[in-house]
């Protein structure tokens, strides 16, 4: 009773706040990718803009042609931010500031919002007197790669090493690339010092940007990202297959983990696992080849490739999936995927990086993490749930969403979201 008596208190303080201006806020929105294109960070930016359309007037500059649309949103298609190569991208946004028609849409907002790269904006907006917020869904103001290997304590000495490590296992142009500008999150760091507030999805990369940037201390805000309404209001309904189903979305990227995956696979066909596995995303010509050949050689392993697949579509998959596999090496700030999977009750198998084990702290999804790298303890961890019944995994799936919504309850979100922007 307290507590609902605090959030209706702390509900009518914040519009008061912002129904104390003359006019309605007016929010300015830079996002070069904006949904349904890009990934969890696009998501997330599109739910945020969905909240804040209800108090803010909001205006979107995207240099994406066709994004999702909202209502009483207005969208401006900006060319010069359709680069998404960092160094092009902060480039033509220093050409962007410098034109008259973005400085007529600076002028015009009270709020600066910056949720993924244009970072080089902040020192004009500032110069304006505007308010600037910048929300951070990776590590770009640490590393060039943008990605942080787990566990960060081990790593926090030689970021600057992997980075150099991680794009070079990309090809030839990424590993010159990296040796030439592994300087430019030095350059994000001096432009997001200037920024009012700065917003991390999840405690641990507050921790982990706190500590590589402690002028950022003050500043940072934890606010998780909301969930997909569709996911919040409708209830989990699991037709498992019979035959054991595993999902994994990661891509051939290495900081998912698709190797330690590769590694897990090969161990569990020794083992004479009989089980699906359907992979979904981008694979390089050469890993389907791999993930062709460990198939032929192991009849008991059902590879299904489905590649880059819809939002939506993913979730028709969850409905038979025993699990999703989830082997990340990388801190990775709040990932959708797990979220996703809880949400629809599917149990996680996942790596114990970043914030997955607050996430999944007090259920079973708890005991099933593994240390990253150790594709031992993941075979260990699938063969406990191919060990279970299927109506035993679809019990366990509705307590995970429960758990799960308890922490990202709708009002919770709307109010800690609109505490930021009432700054």
């Amino acid at each position: 009773m307290r507590a609902t008596v605090f959030k209706r208190v702390a509900s009518e303080h914040l519009l008061n706040v912002i129904g104390s201006w003359t006019m309605r806020p007016r929010l300015l929105v830079l996002s070069e990718l904006f949904w349904p294109e890009g990934g969890g960070a696009e998501l997330a930016t599109y739910l945020i803009v969905d909240l804040l359309r209800k108090f803010f007037d909001v205006t979107v500059v995207t240099g994406s042609v066709e994004p999702a649309l909202l209502p009483g949103v207005r969208y401006v298609y900006e060319p010069l931010l359709s680069k998404r190569v960092k160094p092009l991208l902060w480039l033509n946004t220093l050409k962007l500031i410098r034109t008259n028609r973005f400085e007529r849409l600076l002028r015009e907002s009270d709020v600066v919002y910056i949720p993924r790269l244009a970072f080089p904006v902040i020192p004009r907006a500032k110069a304006m007197g505007k308010k600037v917020i910048v929300h951070l869904h990776d590590y770009i103001p640490v590393a060039y790669s943008a990605a942080v290997l787990a566990p960060y304590e081990e790593h926090k000495h030689r970021i600057t090493r992997d980075d150099l490590l991680l794009e070079c296992r990309k090809g030839v142009k990424y590993c010159l690339g990296v040796a030439s500008l592994w300087w430019l999150p030095r350059l994000a760091r001096e432009w997001i010092k200037q920024t009012d507030r700065v917003v991390c999805v999840s405690k641990r990369q507050a921790e982990i940007v706190a500590d590589q940037i402690p002028e950022l201390k003050d500043k940072i805000k934890v606010n998780y990202n909301p969930a997909p309404p569709e996911l919040l209001d409708s209830e989990p309904k699991k037709e498992l297959d019979d035959t054991p189903t595993f999902l994994y979305a990661g891509g051939d990227s290495y900081v998912k983990g698709f190797h330690i995956l590769l590694r897990a696979l090969n161990k569990l066909a020794k083992h004479g696992v009989k089980a699906k596995f359907i992979f979904t995303n981008k694979y390089s010509p050469q890993n389907l080849k791999t993930l062709k050949k460990l198939s032929e050689k192991y009849s008991n392993l059902d590879i299904q490739i489905l590649g880059k697949i819809e939002y939506r579509e993913h979730a028709k998959l969850y409905k038979k999936t025993w699990a999703l596999l989830f082997p990340s090496i990388c801190e990775e700030p709040l990932p959708y995927a797990i979220l996703e999977a809880m949400f629809v009750g599917t149990i996680p198998v996942a790596s114990r990086v970043s914030d997955v084990p607050e996430i999944t702290s007090g259920t079973l999804a708890e005991e099933l993490m593994f240390t990253p790298g150790n594709s031992e303890e993941m075979v260990e961890r699938i063969e406990r749930i191919l060990h279970m019944h299927r109506d035993q995994l679809v019990n366990i799936g509705y307590k995970l969403r429960e758990a799960l919504l308890k922490k990202f309850d709708r009002e919770n979100t709307e109010q800690r979201l609109l505490k930021v922007f009432s700054m």
